[in-house]
């Protein structure tokens, strides 16, 4: 397209319906452009038929045009596994930042996920994972790097509610998946700029034809396209790492639905661990 979103909206009159779901949509761009008019109206309590005028007045034909556009821009302006602006200078961008307004911005952008993914869409997907989690066999959660430390702490919180919880480590992956069955459930962590390794355990779960749900920041991530349910979390950070207190939030619903979803089951978990924990102190 000859013009972005944002250009053709400046020489646009929209109401204020019309704007309200542009705001959303620009500052939600990596999970919109995925979305229905009817997804979108839901989030901000107004009618389809207002996301589709605005396509209209932005120039589209419908709203799926401006949906493919969207996802044009999407996947124009961050490639797969690239990110707009390398750590290193995100990092220097912030110089003329005292300590104290360091903090003040981190904090408002860390609000301001929150805001923005505590909304039903996303719980909806929360509570379609705790529902995978529970019927499947077997667990298996995927994290690398930074991810890594995650992956480990939701298995131990899951730990607590049922068996069979595994995390996948970078010992060889193939002899860890191998035999992944379609009884299974995969949870894969990536952010961008994605993991080829979580990528690849991926692609092994697809094989096997289990179940695979991806908690990452974007409907164009790589790893997305394997996805039987997607977690979308905000981790856009102005500093040299992604922020990661929106995925910490929706990891910890997960876990609190499926402790009340199972919660006697859970209960009685508990209270074996419980016996042994007081010996060893390794709460």
């Amino acid at each position: 397209m000859n013009q972005t979103i944002e250009e053709r909206a400046n020489l646009t009159d929209l109401t204020k319906k019309e704007r309200l779901a542009l705001d959303y949509i620009m500052k939600n761009l990596g999970s919109a452009c995925f979305m229905t008019s009817a997804e979108i109206g839901k989030n901000l309590n107004i009618g389809a038929s207002s996301v589709v005028r605005l396509a209209k007045k932005l120039g589209f034909e419908n709203y799926t045009a401006l949906r493919r556009a969207l996802q044009n821009e999407v996947t124009g302006n961050t490639p797969p596994g690239k990110s707009k602006t390398l750590p290193y200078k995100k990092l220097a961008g912030n110089r003329h930042l005292s300590g104290r307004q360091l903090l003040a911005s981190y904090t408002q952008n860390v609000i301001r996920h929150i805001q923005t993914d505590a909304n039903p869409a996303t719980e909806d997907k929360i509570s379609e994972t705790a529902d995978s989690i529970l019927s499947a066999e077997r667990v298996f959660i995927a994290g690398f790097r930074a991810c890594a430390g995650f992956a480990s702490t939701f298995r131990t919180m899951l730990a607590c509610c049922r068996p069979d919880i595994y995390t996948v480590d970078q010992q060889p992956i193939v002899d860890q998946l191998v035999d992944l069955t379609s009884r299974d459930l995969l949870i894969a962590i990536s952010f961008s700029r994605y993991s080829r390794d979580t990528l690849f355990a991926v692609r092994m779960a697809k094989d096997s034809s289990s179940r695979i749900v991806v908690m990452t920041d974007s409907y164009a991530a790589p790893l997305a396209e394997y996805a039987d349910t997607i977690v979308i979390n905000s981790a856009d950070n102005f500093s040299f790492f992604n922020a990661y207190t929106s995925f910490v939030m929706n990891m910890e619903k997960i876990v609190l639905l499926v402790g009340h979803r199972s919660m006697k089951k859970t209960q009685q978990r508990l209270k074996r661990m419980e016996r042994y924990l007081e010996e060893t102190n390794q709460y």
